[in-house]
């Protein structure tokens, strides 16, 4: 009499392969989860640069000099509420100030920034009035049109080198 044996896994097989199955997937939803997490956290930071270089900017387009001390503001921007903090100092060179500005989401705490940018403005920078250009003039027939290149008072406004009308050319 022979006896054939049945082939198949047995339970335990089945339970061992199911854990190792199980501790798999947990370490590919982890790092998914880290992953979003990372890309939420990339994005509020580069939302949160763009808001403090434009503050920057608005400081130093505004004509004029800013003054020492620190202005605090929220703006809303990509569908959320931002604040920033201004700080504006006084370097050791003359007619030159430093400003930083700190920008943090809604709902971080006071006394956090999730970044701080600076950036500097001069005295002769804020000198001229701010101005207010009418970038499309030149395309609604105003002053400057096309082929208007050398509007003026026909002087060469070139590389600076003068020619002489006398020499020759060959």
């Amino acid at each position: 009499m022979t006896r054939t044996s049945a082939r198949g896994f047995t339970l335990i097989e089945v339970v061992v392969a199911m854990a190792i199955l199980g501790i798999g997937m947990l370490a590919v939803f982890k790092t998914i989860g880290d992953t979003v997490h990372n890309v939420n956290e990339l994005r509020d930071r580069s939302f949160a640069e763009w808001i403090a270089d434009n503050r920057i900017t608005e400081v130093r387009i505004s004509g004029d000099m800013p003054s020492v001390d620190e202005t605090e503001g929220e703006v809303e921007f990509a569908g959320r509420q931002w604040h920033w903090l201004t700080k504006v100092s006084q370097t050791q060179v003359k007619g030159l100030r430093r400003i930083d500005v700190s920008v943090r989401r809604d709902e971080d705490p006071e006394d956090s920034s999730l970044v701080t940018l600076s950036g500097f403005v001069g005295a002769t920078a804020t000198a001229a009035a701010p101005a207010s250009p009418d970038w499309y003039q030149m395309y609604d027939g105003g002053e400057g049109g096309e082929g208007d290149e050398d509007e003026g008072d026909g002087q060469d406004q070139g590389d600076g080198i003068e020619e002489d009308p006398e020499a020759e050319t060959g």
